[in-house]
């Protein structure tokens, strides 16, 4: 085991909320945890099944699902008709409080079979501390976006290094073929293309250390080894501190495997640990995220120190059924404390 490894220590997983516990509400996405001013902590998340969609909730590292003082999303002309929706997944929070979120949007049209579904990564930003958003557009698109096919990319776990922005998701070829593959943008660009509310140029993973390779038209290479498990990347990042590592979480769906990947430089993933195994076949755990759980850490959650919990679902494979234990509408969250010696 290496010395990295070694220094990583994780509790067993617990039970932070059942299903019972959590009552109508359904974990469609990860959290993002944001520290305010005074110390205090709130934490956006979305949900389209139910309503309302955009949740802002006050809360602490143990009890993040606190008083809902709800979000405001301003769609920008971007279609939206439900079931599709834009989904806020990460963030990032400028030295000037301006905020970027990094989105999951969906374009699914069940009444028109003819129409195909499409997916895309986008960024929204906010002006006033997460309280209300404007989508600004896409970046990232794949190959079967129209089809028949539910290609969803997932994401979006954000990565900061050396004046980048580093993001992960799903793609797919035009043989069907899956990869999780990242794209990279520069920060200081990207904001300045948002203050004019537009994308900034933007790149996905081509191979060996090149970025080149066009966002929208053509599919990403993999960035991630193979462990024995089909990754996917409704996830979470963060850089922590005391190790000097970026830390990426990926589940496997009906694998039902929750796996943190480790990596020095965003692009090269060669050590991993299994969080969490469920019940293969019925159990999956997306929308994991960190938590700061000693206060070291970057107001955007982006960065933490010694100290943090990952946050996770045990939740349903299937659908049509959201009272049944396998179905997609029942959750047990629950939460694996990480100490780093």
């Amino acid at each position: 085991m290496s010395d990295i490894l070694q220094r990583i220590h994780i509790s067993p997983p617990e039970l932070a909320k059942s299903d019972a516990e959590l009552g109508a509400f359904t974990l469609d996405a990860t959290f993002v945890p944001l520290k305010n001013a005074d110390g205090t902590y709130c934490f956006l998340n979305t949900s389209y099944s139910e309503k309302p969609n955009f949740h802002r909730f006050v809360g602490t590292p143990e009890e993040p699902l606190g008083t809902d003082i709800l979000y405001e999303m301003d769609y920008n002309g971007y279609t939206c008709a439900e079931p599709s929706g834009i989904w806020i997944m990460s963030a990032y929070k400028y030295p000037d409080g301006m905020l970027v979120g990094f989105c999951h949007r969906e374009l699914i049209n069940q009444r028109d079979p003819g129409f195909g579904n499409c997916f895309f990564i986008g960024l929204a930003v906010s002006h006033d501390g997460g309280a209300s958003w404007k989508y600004i557009g896409d970046i990232a698109s794949n190959a079967l976006n129209g089809g028949a096919i539910m290609a969803n990319m997932g994401g979006v776990p954000l990565l900061v290094k050396d004046g980048y922005f580093y993001i992960y998701f799903n793609d797919f070829d035009a043989a069907g073929l899956h990869r999780v593959t990242a794209a990279r943008m520069q920060i200081e660009e990207t904001k300045a293309c948002l203050l004019e509310e537009k994308t900034p140029p933007v790149f996905k993973y081509t191979g060996s250390g090149i970025w080149k390779t066009d966002p929208m038209k053509c599919t990403g290479a993999s960035i991630l080894p193979d462990v024995g498990f089909r990754p996917d990347a409704h996830a979470k990042g963060v850089y922590c501190k005391p190790l000097d590592r970026y830390l990426l979480t990926m589940q496997t769906n009906a694998e039902a495997r929750l796996i943190l990947f480790i990596s020095e430089d965003c692009e090269h993933f060669d050590q991993h640990i299994i969080l969490d195994v469920a019940e293969e076949g019925k159990e999956m755990q997306p929308y994991s995220f960190f938590m700061s759980t000693d206060g070291d850490c970057s107001d955007d959650m982006n960065e933490i120190g010694k100290e943090f919990y990952i946050y996770y679902p045990r939740k349903g494979v299937l659908m049509g059924n959201p009272t049944a234990k396998y179905d997609y509408g029942y959750d047990d969250w629950y939460r694996v404390k990480v100490t780093i010696h």
